[in-house]
């Protein structure tokens, strides 16, 4: 497989956890077929790409979430903001077999944005250009584009970009099964069951979501909404822009432009889905009060 690294502007890992996501999710399609009659009968046998892609997505946001938190609230060796410099956070730091960053590249590049093409429900033109933008990025800061091998760019804010921020899509990869726009799944969460499996299922499922719901709002308010374009804006951007006046050989000019304006457009995106969000959290707490005025 590390072959393939010649033609792609990938690092061996990221094919390789690219490949290993395609392989399973190709597995529980294969599962989620009502032809294979390997499953129950159920929702999944209507959306079988979306189904499984969400099964793939689910455990990825976790192992996102947990590297993000460990390298950028807890790790000791972490370099001091204070003690370090423009130069330092940008060019100083490195690790080509960062998870967290061959997640970002590789699971993109040949799992999510290949699932998204063939599955109709994933075809969202918004999340297919932030998809493409994260690959982007990812493979930029991964110093792919430079001429020197394991010069990477960044890389002090990767454990935020690609790891702290996915919190909140732990609690959406659950909550966006049964969102209304998905009827299969949709009908069957608010169907009259008969047998009393289902119904307790059922329950349990609904109970789920609505906790679900609430800690993906909360999470993506605080981590993508407000943290996401106060780092961006007040460290990230400012040390790009300050590291590219002098950068090392071998790093292109337009590596840091291309960084600063896929962070800045990320960051009015993501501050304009929280805006959407909060209004829908207002919408939701405050709907009582409307209604009796």
């Amino acid at each position: 497989m590390d072959f393939l690294s010649e033609y792609l502007p990938l690092t061996p890992l990221a094919i390789n956890i690219g490949i290993i996501c395609l392989i399973i999710q190709l597995t529980f399609t294969i599962l989620f077929n009502k032809r294979t009659k390997l499953l129950p009968e159920g929702p999944w046998n209507h959306l079988t790409w979306f189904s499984a892609h969400q099964v793939v997505a689910f455990p990825l946001m976790i192992i996102l979430t947990y590297y993000g938190f460990r390298d950028w609230f807890l790790n000791p060796n972490k370099a001091s903001y204070s003690t370090s410099t423009p130069i330092d956070r940008i060019f100083g730091e490195s690790n080509p077999n960062d998870i967290p960053l061959a997640i970002g590249s590789g699971a993109i590049l040949l799992w999510d944005i290949p699932i998204g093409f063939i599955s109709p429900p994933l075809r969202d033109p918004i999340m297919y250009a932030h998809h493409i933008g994260m690959f982007l990025v990812a493979s930029v800061m991964s110093g792919l584009f430079c001429t020197k091998w394991g010069n990477m760019i960044g890389y002090y804010y990767a454990s935020y970009y690609f790891g702290v921020i996915e919190m909140s899509s732990i609690f959406l990869t659950y909550v966006d099964i049964f969102h209304p726009k998905y009827k299969h799944y949709y009908k069957w969460l608010n169907a009259k069951h008969s047998d009393e499996r289902s119904i307790k299922l059922q329950r349990i499922l609904n109970s789920i979501n609505e906790v679900a719901r609430l800690l993906f709002a909360a999470t993506f308010l605080i981590f993508r909404g407000v943290y996401f374009p106060y780092v961006t804006f007040r460290y990230a951007i400012p040390d790009l822009m300050v590291a590219y006046e002098t950068p090392p050989d071998g790093v292109p000019m337009w590596t840091g432009n291309f960084l600063i304006v896929m962070m800045g457009l990320f960051a009015i995106l993501q501050a304009y889905w929280g805006l959407l969000i909060s209004k829908q959290v207002v919408k939701v707490f405050g709907g009582d009060d409307k209604k009796k005025k």
